[in-house]
């Protein structure tokens, strides 16, 4: 099994959490509604609502628990598949980690030139629609590892050197950690524009066909 995980410290120790694999074409979930979404954990722990990227607020018809949620009253970021019920209600069968990942301010060009930024494919890239997060679809190549401490690092890193007051640059980092490179998995992160200050962005991600820069304006 493919293993991830997303930071959000550029200490090279890592404040992390582990990430599931995307499912898609014929699995178990292929045939359901799948929506990027906040998940509201209640005191109990237990899920019991979403609101999704189209700023839609789903109940769901039976409170959740779901193992890696495991904060009470906080709120995860999640990809649900789900069956509707009704206009405002979701059968949930399945959340998914998203990793969140936000960024940490590079202070020097000799960090920027020894940080990791193995290549990874980007599926896309989009703004959710009410204006909340930025979203990737990732693709990373993995396979079976001999060693058990093999792990894939992802993060993202401020460029405060070419950034400006108007113009955030950012780069993807990504650490191979290891892994073979034999099959891939698809998976999620998201970036709260919250921790945007400027009106304009540029993601920079090293890909396995080359640089990629992505310009968005919040």
């Amino acid at each position: 099994m493919s293993r991830a995980i997303f930071f959000c410290l550029l200490s090279y120790s890592i404040a992390a959490c582990s990430i599931d694999a995307y499912d898609k074409g014929e699995g178990e979930n292929s045939l359901l509604t799948a929506e990027m979404t906040e998940a509201f954990v209640n005191s109990d722990g237990k899920v019991t609502a979403v609101e999704t990227d189209e700023g839609e607020h789903l109940a769901l018809t039976t409170p959740t628990t779901v193992k890696w949620m495991s904060k009470s009253d906080t709120t995860y970021r999640a990809l649900l598949y789900y069956n509707r019920v009704g206009d405002n209600k979701a059968e949930a069968v399945n959340f998914n980690r998203v990793g969140v990942l936000t960024p940490h301010t590079l202070v020097t060009k000799e960090k920027k030139d020894t940080m990791k930024t193995d290549p990874i494919y980007v599926e896309s890239i989009w703004v959710s629609k009410n204006k909340k997060y930025v979203n990737m679809r990732l693709r990373l190549l993995t396979g079976t590892s001999d060693d058990d401490k093999a792990m894939q690092t992802i993060g993202l890193i401020r460029d405060s050197i070419n950034s400006t007051s108007t113009h955030e640059r950012l780069i993807l980092y990504h650490d191979q950690g290891g892994q073979p490179e034999y099959y891939s998995s698809t998976a999620f992160a998201s970036i709260p524009l919250a921790e945007i200050h400027a009106d304009t962005l540029t993601i920079t991600v090293n890909t396995y066909d080359g640089l990629l820069s992505r310009i968005i304006t919040k």
